[in-house]
């Protein structure tokens, strides 16, 4: 008696386990968020970037770091100019904490989605980018370009993935938390 109790057990969890509860509707199709970058070295997040001079208004905005340097997803400094010659924060390191989907963009835009990184080593400097969070880098050719936010140790993840849900009258200006950055020098990258 014993062994039909656990077997009638063992045989509806299995159904359980293979078809699911029932809750899904079985027409709807569900994307799921994939890491982006899969399968390239440090999911590309290494070299420099500068801010884009030709989006509109972001390369002035004090917020926009102009050159960031990415070091195999370890290392991150930051410069106020393009060109590297003002840092603002350097030889920060970095713990890769995962991806999450864009929450105004996903899953309409199955690409959109963010590597999240918190910061484990660095100088007093470095606080101030506690946590980052970048669309990686992409594109076609030589020019690539990411996004990139960040906070210091009060900010979350949640909080730098819900600046995309932004102010809807600010749409036709560059939203700073959107900066764009080039493969370094280069400009009109994210055409």
């Amino acid at each position: 008696m014993t062994f039909r109790r656990i077997g009638a057990l063992c045989g509806a969890l299995v159904s359980v386990v293979l078809l699911g509860c029932g809750d899904d509707d079985p027409g709807e199709t569900q994307v799921v968020a994939e890491e982006p970058n899969k399968g390239i070295p440090h999911l590309g997040v290494d070299g420099e970037f500068t801010s884009d001079p030709l989006a509109v208004a972001c390369p002035d905005d004090p917020r926009n770091p102009g050159r960031v340097v990415l070091g195999q997803m370890r290392e991150f400094s930051f410069y106020s100019d393009r060109e590297g010659a003002m840092p603002l924060a350097e030889g920060c390191g970095y713990a890769y904490e995962g991806f999450a989907p864009d929450p105004h963009y996903f899953p309409e835009t199955p690409e959109s989605v963010w590597l999240q990184f918190s910061l484990t080593a660095g100088g007093d400097r470095c606080e101030a980018f506690h946590y980052v969070i970048m669309r990686p880098p992409h594109g076609d050719g030589a020019v690539k370009h990411m996004h990139l936010r960040y906070g210091d140790a009060e900010a979350s993840f949640a909080g730098l993935l819900g600046m995309s849900e932004g102010d809807e009258d600010d749409a036709d200006k560059c939203n700073p938390w959107w900066s764009v950055y080039c493969s370094a020098g280069s400009e009109g990258c994210d055409i």
